[in-house]
């Protein structure tokens, strides 16, 4: 494998309110993530324009065009894994005219659990690639894949090494360099052994944010 980069931090900020996003962003943090398109709609107005801007959940086919048009500054959707979604995100581009490809990542499942979203590793992660990167999608860019491990988001080293491995299938597949394309894998509880294991792409939550806020009892 080529020269390590360091890997890129993407801020979870799933349920925080803006005011923290806003702190992080003074303290320099420019990334961040977001699970749901409806908060993400509501957040992205209220921070600076250069926030970039990653939708990492599941998402609804029938959603892609309100992400896309509301979120101008939208990064990279790290959740993809179906056919389907890529063509509807593709065209969500168009009906927005936007002018810079969105990033895509390929989710898989690399735990084998059938509850976890995620194209199986293999030829279909491979299949699905390759569609995204083709003049299929023309307002898309491969940027690499994701994994959320375990069905309860924690990781083992087998789940890294099955992205790692998936991402050597696909870069031969399209003839590119595997170091061009990402690997997102690590949240808060295992970032370092991901990093260890070539992630250029953590997700941090808790660790830069505290434990989810809940409402204080009165």
């Amino acid at each position: 494998s080529g020269p390590r980069r360091m890997p890129r931090l993407v801020a979870v900020s799933k349920t925080k309110p803006v005011e923290m996003l806003q702190e992080a962003y003074d303290a320099g943090q420019r990334r961040f993530g977001e699970n749901y398109v409806q908060e993400i709609l509501e957040k992205a107005p209220q921070l600076p324009g250069d926030v970039e801007w990653h939708f990492i959940g599941h998402l609804q086919s029938n959603k892609c065009n309100a992400l896309v048009r509301g979120v101008p500054s939208l990064a990279v959707v790290e959740s993809i894994d179906t056919v389907k979604c890529a063509n509807k995100l593709n065209s969500a581009c168009d009906n927005a005219e936007r002018t810079e490809p969105l990033g895509i990542m390929v989710q898989v499942n690399t735990s084998g659990e059938e509850s976890k979203s995620g194209v199986e590793p293999g030829e279909a992660a491979v299949e699905l690639a390759r569609h995204i990167a083709s003049d299929a999608c023309p307002n898309l860019k491969l940027s690499g894949l994701m994994t959320i491990g375990m069905p309860d988001y924690t990781s083992r080293p087998e789940n890294f090494e099955c992205l790692a491995k998936c991402r050597a299938e696909v870069a031969a597949a399209l003839s590119v360099p595997e170091e061009e394309l990402d690997l997102s894998m690590g949240m808060s509880g295992d970032f370092e052994a991901a990093v260890e294991m070539g992630s250029t792409n953590v997700r941090v939550g808790s660790t830069i944010f505290g434990a989810r806020q809940y409402p204080n009892k009165a």
